[in-house]
């Protein structure tokens, strides 16, 4: 006897279905897409008139819609859905699922479309966590069966699974590319050391991370206590002008400076906090972080968008990473933008002491009988301490005197001036000999006590009558003797004026001889260097002379500076260049 044989059972449609829907939320393609298909797929079994699916905002306080069949447009674009806010909304509170066999006795509903009497809302949840809701409806009253309502708790199920995997993913691409992009700003910044150029490129790169219509930037002023408005643009680069300053704890950029903590506003007509700036747009929500410098704080940073809940918490995050780097490369930039103005300042400074240095050195030699006077006068970049003085010295002589203070910069320039007068002081008024003016300007400039500032000095004198010349030396090079065509170096020293007390100093009397020349020196002649670092030294000095000998005592000491610059070529003056020529006629 054989067994009967089974008949052949019909697929279940519902599962079918269920598993078609399934299977396209399990494909490769994007989530609108997916969706897309689960909404046509569930069609082939339930006749609905509007399905939708809304997912929570990062704060998990709204319900937007991720795809929506049979909605208005604008309801689609513009509506939310608070937790516990109409029959989706309560769908997420309660975490089950609602089933309304006639909308119209049922005081949650809230119409969004026209004639839909009955609705049916499954929760989507993960491990227990809500993150939307799928929605069903149609116009017909108790519509849904307990199978229509199994099945879309199924899918619901998978579609979750679904929609997180997604969102991970979508997360992970985005957090690889935003801290790729984060590394490439940072980079940026450490190299720009001009604020407004660092603040438009910081501006300009981060629309690449968030969508924001304004950008600023405050700064904090400790002296005024308050935020001083400083950088602030649009974000197609125009700039806005804000007028008044933010106290600390007033507006949301004086909350987020005191307490010195990110502060995000999804909707700032809802807070009392929100101060409204001088804008062309309607500012919806806002996104402010500090910056913070060693605790320190230095201003915030400013996001405004038209859109309601335009910044996420992941925004957020991303900014205040970024606002490190940025309060690091902002006070870089501040200080540096600090050092170029006191550079500048002390530039401006050197500028007027040079002049003021410049007045006081000898417009033109002066005439005396029977001798040429000449000068050559070449100062460093930065202002020195070389000065040269001609004085009328007796009834019949003149008095000659090259300088140098040690140092550089304005105080060795006063030190030169305050020198100048002492000379003249002691020179015009005593007519001491050489030896006896050096050492009396020693005890002043020691009795002011200066401490390491001292000045090399050689003084001369000449009486035009006898031709006799005496000569005392403070440190300065020997002096030079030119006769005919030989060159010797007058063998006279003396400690620098100011270092010691009690100093004598001696003399060397020369009676010169008609044709003869005197060339007095300062060490940045001699040490002058060259791109190779040689000094031109006594023997260049000693050369040049000798070919110079039949010339005046200007073209003497022009012929020496113009010999010394050629050796030097682009080197830079380290030293100022001063000499001074005596010529018998």
């Amino acid at each position: 006897m054989t067994e009967p044989e089974l008949a052949a059972v019909p697929p279940d449609p519902t599962l079918r279905t269920l598993l078609r829907a399934i299977h396209d939320l399990d494909s490769s393609l994007d989530l609108d897409q997916r969706l897309e298909r689960v909404a046509r797929q569930v069609r082939r079994t339930i006749a609905y008139d509007t399905l939708s699916i809304l997912l929570l905002d990062d704060m998990g306080r709204e319900l937007r819609f991720a795809h929506a069949t049979g909605y208005p447009k604008e309801v689609v674009e513009h509506w939310r859905f608070g937790i516990g806010q109409g029959i989706v909304g309560s769908a997420a509170e309660s975490r089950s699922t609602i089933s309304v066999p006639d909308v119209s006795v049922d005081p949650r509903y809230i119409s969004a479309t026209q004639e839909v009497r009955s609705e049916i809302a499954v929760p989507l949840a993960v491990k227990d966590r809500v993150i939307g809701v799928l929605d069903v409806a149609s116009k017909t009253p108790g519509f849904f069966s307990a199978a229509d309502q199994e099945m879309l708790e199924l899918l619901a199920d998978h579609l979750a699974v679904a929609i997180e995997g997604v969102r991970i993913q979508e997360n992970m691409r985005d957090q690889a590319s935003s801290l790729s992009l984060l590394h490439e700003i940072s980079r940026e910044m450490t190299s720009i050391l001009n604020r407004s150029q660092l603040l438009q490129k910081m501006a300009s790169r981060l629309q690449q991370i968030i969508d924001y219509d304004l950008f600023s930037v405050l700064f904090w002023d400790e002296g005024k206590q308050v935020l001083d408005p400083w950088f602030s643009v649009y974000r197609d680069g125009r700039k806005v002008e804000w007028v008044e300053p933010v106290a600390l704890g007033r507006g949301i950029c004086g909350t987020a400076a005191a307490l010195r903590q990110p502060v995000r506003v999804t909707n700032v007509d809802l807070d009392p906090r929100y101060l409204p700036c001088a804008s062309d747009i309607r500012v919806r929500s806002e996104l402010v972080v500090p910056l913070l410098f060693k605790d320190r704080l230095i201003g915030v940073l400013d996001l405004e968008s038209s859109s309601y809940n335009a910044f996420s918490s992941r925004h957020q995050q991303l900014l205040s990473t970024l606002a490190s780097s940025l309060a690091i490369a902002l006070e870089n930039a501040r200080l540096y933008e600090k050092l170029r103005h006191d550079e500048q300042r002390l530039e401006n400074d050197l500028s007027t002491a040079r002049e003021v240095q410049k007045q006081l050195l000898p417009k033109q030699t002066p005439w005396v009988h029977g001798v040429q006077l000449g000068v050559a006068y070449e100062p460093a970049r930065h202002l020195g301490g070389d000065f040269y003085d001609f004085l009328p010295h007796g009834d019949h002589g003149v008095a000659l005197a090259v300088g140098d203070v040690a140092g550089k910069a304005t105080s060795a320039a006063l030190l030169g001036s305050l020198a100048v007068g002492t000379l003249r002081e002691f020179a015009v008024r005593s007519n001491l000999p050489p030896g006896r003016i050096l050492a009396a300007m020693n005890d002043k400039l020691g009795r002011l006590g200066f401490s390491s500032r001292f000045v090399a000095m050689a003084f001369a004198v000449y009486d035009a009558e006898t031709r006799l010349l005496r000569i005392a030396n403070s440190g300065l090079p020997y002096p030079y003797l030119v006769r005919g065509r030989t060159v010797r170096q007058i063998d006279v020293a003396g400690v620098p004026l100011g270092l010691l007390h009690d100093r004598t100093y001696e003399e060397v009397e020369i009676e010169l001889e008609p044709g003869d020349s005197i060339v007095i020196a300062s060490d940045g002649v001699e040490e002058s260097l060259n791109a190779e670092e040689e000094e031109f030294s006594f023997e260049r000095v000693r050369g040049t002379l000798e070919r110079l000998a039949n010339r005046s005592a200007n073209e003497l000491a022009e012929g020496l500076l113009a010999a010394v610059r050629i050796f030097s070529g682009d080197a830079e003056i380290s030293d100022d260049r001063t000499i001074v020529t005596l010529k018998v006629e």
